[in-house]
């Protein structure tokens, strides 16, 4: 099947912040969200962009300068036709990688729109700032700690306003108040960030 052809290809893929976990979640969350919305969608084209959408982000494939939701795209359709995935869902599968990420407007359609919103969503709440945290000074985004704390108010702020869905708004409603609790125990503990 090619389900576990598709997770044996990825198992090298391995990243504290957007390896298979992160894949895993997307994809359970996407489901979720879908439910929630009373949606019939495409869970094989789901799957597929779960698995793939950051494949741009490691080597072989990574390219310096360009995006990895586009180098993603690029190298999609080989990955998924030399498992036996149904060709005809290949357009689909690189729709929703190309808007994956919470900078890029999803397309009108469904499954990219609900994929859009479980990829925001993880860098949301606890798992968003245990991701964040995860890559200092590994990613050009946390070159340091400090940077990464900005970052982590900066999602705080921003991400809300990306959501499409209602019930990825509830979703993120409710991981709001971890990451501002965190940030406000953290301040007073590093005099407004200066000790950090």
């Amino acid at each position: 099947m090619w389900r576990s052809k598709l997770l044996e290809f990825v198992k090298p893929f391995t990243h504290p912040a957007w390896g298979i976990t992160h894949f895993q979640r997307v994809y359970e969350l996407a489901i979720k969200l879908a439910e929630k919305q009373n949606l019939d969608v495409d869970r094989d084209s789901l799957f597929a962009a779960a698995y793939l959408h950051d494949i741009g982000a490691f080597e072989p494939y990574s390219k310096k300068g360009k995006d990895h939701s586009d180098v993603a795209i690029e190298n999609c359709s080989g990955i998924l036709l030399s498992i036996d995935f149904p060709e005809a869902k290949i357009d689909l599968v690189k729709d929703i990688i190309k808007s994956h990420m919470f900078y890029a407007k999803p397309s009108d359609i469904k499954e990219s729109i609900i994929f859009h919103d479980a990829d925001t969503l993880d860098f949301m709440g606890s798992i968003g700032i245990s991701r964040i945290l995860s890559i200092v000074g590994k990613e050009d985004w946390t070159p340091d700690l400090k940077s990464a704390i900005f970052l982590i108010q900066k999602f705080h702020d921003e991400l809300p306003l990306q959501l499409y869905t209602k019930a990825a708004k509830e979703i993120g409603n409710e991981r709001l108040p971890e990451m501002k609790n965190f940030l406000a125990k953290l301040s007073q503990q590093t005099s407004n960030f200066e000790l950090i």
